[in-house]
């Protein structure tokens, strides 16, 4: 068990490096892009992302979760299961990506989107097909495989997207790098796969009928987060400028960036987090998932409350002068953030309890609301209409998740790190508004030898937790 141990927290510091350092490298290339292409034409790129992602979420089909369930199970080989798997995707995402291109041409966008939707869709499958392929990594405690793919990709990306600013050339050569850069990571991580997995396009009824019947929850979940994840920012690139989606999307990822520790942590702990339930052993599953909802907490406090400060400079150091206006944007999304880094504890351990059906109604409910706001609200108000509706859709599914696990294994988070980490942010951006004319870079290093040594004498940082949240413990 210890040597297992190990390897879990082995494996899952090679994930959470490999994703920061995704994450910078990623960072680095739309910092390049928002400066090269200013508020209209970063529109054009957010747009294209933004629909291309509706497509994209729509064909994950709850697969991604699935597959590292089903290749735990002893009636099949890892190779009969993933061949059967991967075929299944990839008829799916051929299908599904498929119609994006032909679908955007009765879009009334210009040519720039429309042509960007049809290059950067390579993107999309080879993603597509890439996740199906990690919960291989995972079982094999291989992570450092598919990270060392994922963040040559990402290289090859910056370098892309620097070659284009530095030879002067239009928006297609950026969509044509994000294309290369994730045909060599899946090539990379197909080749490293090959040594678990004899592959070969089979369709395997069998596996295919459970395969269907344990995703179809998620895939229904995940169809109705399409609409208030996603629509957003379609409906606003029809109503509005394409500078406007220009400084929304830019806000928006950076809050792709912030959300992604929530998401790489509990991935991690999610087989523990299941193990616990099935064993019946629900003291440990309630007591990892208070860990869990501590160390996320201690981060999304001082963030949310410190944005509301430093949200202007954030944007300007990310985005360009261009993108100052981002900040206020930011400061608003930054609600919706903080909502998602407790909604991530909740919606996990819905699966983890195996709750997924009734949480559809959560979903369903959601979805229909938050589309009804963005109608009524983003034509009227533009990106505030859209921020605003991110934020309400967020805290309702907060609300319902958390609900839906306490009812289930009557389990709802002490609040206690959260009140401690209360005073220490509040002095941390009172200290802040004193130097808020500084560089971002330097805002984010006084709020960090502020806050957490303040946090510390609160009680309410311990390094040793974080240490046994790796392990899953």
């Amino acid at each position: 068990m210890s040597e297992i141990n190990s390897k879990i927290a082995q494996n899952s510091i090679i994930q959470l490096t490999g994703k920061l350092v995704s994450l910078v490298l990623g960072l680095v290339a739309v910092m390049i892009m928002t400066r090269y292409l200013g508020q209209e034409k970063f529109g054009y790129y957010y747009t294209v992302v933004a629909f291309l992602q509706f497509f994209g979420i729509l064909v994950d089909f709850g697969l991604t979760l699935t597959t590292v369930q089903m290749i735990s199970d002893s009636r099949w080989t890892l190779t009969r299961v993933m061949n059967s798997i991967m075929s299944f995707r990839i008829i799916t995402a051929t299908a599904f990506l498929g119609l994006a291109p032909i679908i955007v041409w009765f879009f009334p966008y210009n040519n720039f989107i429309k042509w960007g939707v049809l290059i950067t869709v390579f993107s999309f499958f080879c993603i597509t097909v890439i996740q199906a392929l990690t919960g291989v990594f995972q079982q094999k405690f291989k992570m450092l495989e598919i990270t060392i793919a994922e963040v040559v990709g990402r290289i090859v990306l910056v370098a892309g997207v620097a070659l284009t600013a530095y030879l002067g050339k239009n928006i297609y050569w950026i969509f044509w790098m994000i294309s290369i850069g994730a045909v060599l990571n899946l090539l990379i991580v197909f080749f490293y796969s090959r040594r678990y997995i004899q592959w070969k396009l089979e369709v395997d009824l069998e596996i295919w009928k459970v395969l269907i019947l344990k995703s179809w929850p998620i895939a229904l979940a995940i169809s109705f987060n399409l609409i208030y994840l996603k629509m957003d920012s379609i409906i606003l690139s029809l109503v509005r400028t394409q500078s406007e989606v220009g400084l929304y999307g830019a806000t928006y990822r950076v809050l792709d960036i912030l959300t992604m520790l929530p998401a790489v942590l509990l991935g991690i702990a999610l087989p523990v987090l299941s193990k616990y339930f099935i064993d019946h052993e629900i003291d440990k599953l309630k007591n990892l998932l208070q860990k869990i909802f501590d160390a996320l907490i201690i981060f999304a406090v001082p963030i949310v409350i410190g944005t509301q400060i430093a949200g202007r400079p954030m944007m300007e150091f990310f985005a360009g002068k261009d993108f100052s206006v981002s900040g206020n944007i930011l400061r608003v999304l930054i609600l919706a953030a903080g909502a998602i880094f407790v909604t991530t504890v909740s919606g996990y351990a819905v699966i983890a309890v195996q709750k997924q059906k009734p949480m559809t109604w959560g979903y369903l409910t959601a979805a229909v609301l938050t589309l009804a706001g963005y109608l009524y609200f983003i034509p009227k108000f533009g990106y505030w209409g859209a921020a605003w509706m991110t934020v309400f859709s967020e805290i309702l599914i907060m609300v319902w998740s958390t609900v839906l696990v306490y009812r289930t294994i009557k389990f709802i988070p002490s609040m206690n790190i959260f009140w401690r980490s209360i005073v220490p942010a509040i002095v941390m951006t009172i200290v802040l508004y004193f130097f808020r004319d500084l560089h971002a870079l330097l805002l984010i290093l006084i709020a960090i030898v502020v806050y957490f040594p303040l946090l510390y004498l609160f009680r309410g940082f311990d390094p040793k937790h974080f240490r046994g949240l790796l392990r899953g413990r």
